[in-house]
């Protein structure tokens, strides 16, 4: 089966920087060349799927400017079907990545057209899975949640209080391990909490029910592997594998896309996550 799947949420154009370590309050550190690469949360989860193998639709905004077309042209690449991404007044929103050589980042993500995403009702009641962001307004959200009748993904990032009317809507809650304390642990339905190279949990009504070990690698750049694994999962999910497997696919797919530099660029294939879970018995 191949799943057709929605994601409503954020395009953001990437200025990334590499240092030897990332800043203090106050401090001033120089970096290397700066580059720019597509991304936002809801972009960078609808490549990652794609990848996966499923039909992947994006509802998103963008301005009309250079940085736009730069991140509707690698979404297009990658085979996500941008027809349900709006041309709006208001600039692309932008994201300053900076990169420890170590891998590890801080990013800080402006205001733009992620504020005028408009839901395609049609659209996400067909989907089988539909996943949504917290770098659009939850206004937005909360629409998604309405019309969707697949499943629907939350990932609560970055985080902000639940309400009670989209805690309602949620089929499955996709957190870091941050993100889950502040929280307040949500125990209702499917919860999955990633802890980077650690070991990632689902609770089922607050009981564990599955758990995985990402698989060690000498990562490169974090950027995008968080949206990566929600990529992964839910495309997995979605087709009707175990909450069990599909967990072990997206550890699979998010170690491997902090092989490269790229919140997009670097993440995986489909054959790839197969060929890696082989040699490694997975």
């Amino acid at each position: 089966m191949t799943p057709r799947i929605a994601v409503v949420g954020s395009i953001n154009a990437d200025l990334v920087v590499q240092m030897p370590r990332l800043p203090g309050r106050g401090e001033t550190v120089s970096s290397s060349e700066p580059k720019w690469f597509p991304g936002g949360k809801g972009a960078n989860q609808a490549v990652a799927a794609a990848r996966m193998g499923a039909e992947v639709f994006m509802v998103g905004a963008v301005g009309n400017d250079a940085p736009g077309n730069m991140c509707l042209t690698a979404l297009a690449e990658s085979g996500v079907t941008t027809d349900y991404v709006a041309k709006v007044s208001a600039a692309t929103s932008t994201a300053l990545v900076m990169v420890e050589h170590s891998g590890e980042n801080q990013i800080v993500v402006t205001d733009g057209a992620n504020n005028f995403v408009e839901v395609d009702s049609d659209l996400v009641s067909q989907a089988d899975a539909v996943v949504v962001q917290f770098e659009i307004p939850e206004s937005v959200i909360i629409a998604a949640g309405k019309s969707a009748n697949g499943i629907f993904c939350v990932n609560a990032a970055p985080v902000r209080e639940i309400s009670d009317e989209l805690a309602n809507l949620i089929d499955v809650l996709i957190v870091n391990e941050h993100e889950f304390s502040q929280l307040g642990s949500p125990a209702n339905g499917l919860v999955i909490v990633t802890a980077g190279d650690k070991e990632v949990v689902a609770y089922q009504d607050g009981e564990i029910v599955a758990t995985a070990q990402p698989p060690r690698v000498d990562a490169l750049d974090t950027v995008g592997a968080g949206d990566t694994f929600v990529g992964a999962f839910i495309v997995a999910y979605a087709s009707g594998a175990s909450v069990s497997d599909s967990l072990h696919r997206a550890c699979a797919a998010s170690a491997l896309s902090t092989l490269k530099l790229g919140a997009q660029s670097g993440m995986p294939t489909e054959i790839e996550v197969n060929e890696f879970l082989s040699s490694r018995n997975i």
